[in-house]
C-alpha cells in the first residue's frame, strides 16, 4: 500500500480525489489531508508519505512554496493545477506527472502508476528542482527536457536538440555532443516540444529547425543537419515542413 496525503484548499477537489482514489486506485491509502503550506508542511513531517497530491494555488503560500521550505524532497509528487499550456510545458519538460482541474480518472490512474513505478524502483531524481527553474524561464526553447538513458537521469536543453530518430517504441535524441536513448515515442516528443522550433517531417524524424544546414529538392525532399546527417522529408509532410521554413 502506497502512503499518500492530500494537500489542497478546495473540499470539493479533495472529497473527488478521494473518492476516485478508492475506487480506481486500490494500491493507494490517504493517510491525511491538509488545506495550506503551512498545514501540509506539518502532515507531511507527522505522516512522512511515500506520495503527495499537491494543489499549487493556495491560500497563504503554494504548493511551490511548500516544496522549497523542506529540506529535502523523499516522496513522490502529483501536483493538482489550473495552470495555462505554457506552464504545463515546465511540468512535461521536467517529468513531473499533473492533473488538470477537474480531475478526470483516466489521467489519475496514469499518474499514480508511473508514481507507483518510481516508488517501488526507488529513483528519485531533481526534477523538482528543474520543475521550478522552468516555470522561471520565459525564453521559448531554453527550458530543460528530463529524461532517462539506461536508468540514468539526464537534462537537455529544447535548443541543444537537432533530431530525434524514432526506433520503434524508443528514439534516439541527438545532440552535438552527445545520442541519447530515451523510452518516449516520437508521438511523445511530437506534443511536447514546442512547433516554433521543432517540426516533424517524417513518421520517424523530428527536427529543430534551427540546425538544418539546406535543404534538396525531390518528391518530398530532404534535409541536411549541419552535423551532415541527411533525413528524409515525406511527401505528406512536406507542405507543412516548407511553410514552417519559410516562416522561420
Amino acid at each position: 500500500m502506497i502512503k499518500a496525503i492530500i494537500i489542497d484548499d478546495e473540499r470539493k477537489s479533495v472529497f473527488t480525489l478521494n473518492s476516485f482514489l478508492q475506487e480506481h486506485c486500490t494500491e493507494v491509502g490517504v493517510a491525511g489531508t491538509a488545506n495550506s503550506a503551512k498545514t501540509g508542511r506539518e502532515l507531511i513531517d507527522a505522516v512522512k508519505p511515500q506520495l503527495v497530491f499537491l494543489d499549487i494555488e493556495m491560500p497563504l503560500g503554494s504548493g511551490f512554496d511548500l516544496l522549497q521550505s523542506l529540506p529535502v524532497i523523499d516522496f513522490e509528487i502529483i501536483f493538482i493545477t489550473a495552470y495555462n499550456q505554457y506552464a504545463i510545458n515546465a511540468f512535461r519538460f521536467s517529468a513531473i506527472d499533473y492533473l488538470l482541474k477537474p480531475l478526470r480518472i483516466s489521467q489519475l490512474m496514469e499518474a499514480v502508476d508511473k508514481a507507483s513505478k518510481r516508488i517501488n524502483e526507488k529513483i528519485k531524481f531533481r526534477n523538482y528542482e528543474l520543475l521550478l527553474l522552468n516555470m522561471q524561464e520565459q525564453r521559448p526553447g531554453s527550458q530543460k527536457l528530463s529524461f532517462t538513458d539506461r536508468g540514468q537521469q539526464f537534462l537537455v536543453s529544447l535548443e541543444d536538440i537537432m533530431y530525434i530518430i524514432a526506433d520503434g517504441n524508443y528514439c534516439h535524441i541527438h545532440t552535438a555532443g552527445k545520442v541519447f536513448l530515451s523510452t518516449k515515442n516520437l508521438k511523445e516528443f511530437d506534443e511536447l516540444l514546442p512547433d516554433d522550433l521543432f517540426c516533424r517531417i517524417h513518421h520517424g524524424h523530428l527536427v529543430n529547425m534551427r540546425f538544418i544546414a539546406k535543404t534538396q529538392k525531390g518528391r518530398g525532399g530532404s534535409v541536411t543537419m549541419k552535423n551532415g546527417t541527411t533525413l528524409e522529408v515525406a511527401v505528406r509532410r512536406k507542405e507543412e515542413f516548407l511553410k514552417k521554413l519559410s516562416s522561420g
